[in-house]
């Protein structure tokens, strides 16, 4: 999402379409994980519903302990290229439906317990991108209010 994203806002015709083959390529990889956690969740699925929440709720973007990665993040953000609402909506929701993982009666124990605190960050997490996105919008209003354009992609 972020590379195809990052192509489209370059208006630059031949960067999108390098873009493109970069998102195509990460779309393979993220099949084939979701196949084999899928499969995991077949063949143990408390210990793979632990791992999915651990993943999930302590993911940071590649480079986030770089210098200034925060900076960069919100830029990022603002212009949305990518921001957690996309990563909620567009990256989890999906791999999470493909795994049934609110549907599953297979779940016990530690299970259980993964699944409440995955539903739980992912409520806190929707009420935080939401208001994101708000001041996002009054942001915006105030620079179009001061005459200056916002570096975004139109959705």
């Amino acid at each position: 999402i972020s590379h195809r994203n990052t192509g489209k806002i370059s208006d630059d015709p031949i960067a999108e379409s390098m873009m493109q083959r970069v998102s195509l390529d990460e779309n393979l990889h993220m099949l084939f994980y979701r196949n084999t956690l899928g499969a995991a969740l077949e063949m143990e699925p408390n210990a793979a519903m632990r791992a999915i929440t651990d993943v999930v709720t302590n993911f940071d973007m590649p480079g986030a302990n770089m210098p200034g990665f925060g900076r960069k993040a919100v830029q990022i953000a603002l212009a949305g290229i990518y921001d957690m609402q996309q990563h909620l909506e567009e990256v989890v929701a999906p791999v999470l439906r493909a795994w049934n993982v609110f549907e599953r009666t297979d779940l016990s124990g530690d299970g259980l317990a993964a699944r409440q605190e995955l539903a739980d960050f992912l409520a806190k997490t929707t009420v935080e991108s939401n208001r994101f996105n708000e001041k996002r919008e009054v942001y915006f209003e105030r620079l179009i209010a001061r005459g200056q354009e916002p570096l975004r992609i139109i959705k």
